[in-house]
């Protein structure tokens, strides 16, 4: 069974992009350009990783970290931003976000850093 993500960016280019790189690497991705719609993917679909904008117009990614909590869904986050500010970076963490990604810096090394995660959580 391939791995299952849930990709939630509210840029069409971005989803498409990102799609496009993981699938090319056996991912079967989900894409969410709302942060209602992707809550509605996580409450009917298995998924092991969620890759998940920061910024985001109704809920923004730490908003629905907690949101995510309180429905009890516990599931591993790497933040996508076009930032690597660090007080964002350590908030981040403090969240339980596994890893910050910059959009356009890390963007070609983005299945190595989600086997790193789902190897983590395996362990």
């Amino acid at each position: 069974m391939r791995t299952k993500l849930l990709l939630i960016d509210d840029e069409v280019v971005t989803l498409k992009t990102t799609k496009m790189l993981l699938d090319q690497h056996g991912y079967d991705v989900e894409i969410s350009l709302t942060t209602s719609e992707a809550i509605s993917v996580l409450t009917t679909t298995p998924i092991d990783l969620i890759l998940l904008d920061i910024s985001m117009p109704t809920i923004d990614g730490f908003d629905f970290i907690k949101l995510m909590s309180s429905l009890r869904i516990h599931v591993p986050v790497i933040f996508l931003s076009n930032t690597d500010d660090p007080y964002t970076v350590k908030m981040a963490e403090a969240e339980g976000v596994k890893r910050c990604v910059k959009k356009n810096a890390e963007f070609m090394y983005l299945p190595q850093i989600i086997e790193e995660i789902l190897a983590d959580k395996r362990a």
